[in-house]
């Protein structure tokens, strides 16, 4: 007999969960497309919310 030890085999270590980085790319998204509807809506309108207010 040899005296050949094997190596151990290092467990796998737990896989990180993305939920985090999932969730702040969905809420930046739509914060972007909150501001980018705002602003056309201001544009389109602008004028007569101006008027409106009296400024």
């Amino acid at each position: 007999m040899s005296n050949f030890e094997p190596t151990p085999i290092a467990e796998a270590a737990p896989k990180k969960s993305n939920t985090t980085l999932i969730i702040a790319i969905v809420a930046v998204v739509l914060v972007c497309c909150c501001c980018a509807c705002m602003t056309s809506l201001g544009w389109m309108y602008g004028d007569t919310i101006i008027y409106e207010l009296g400024l």
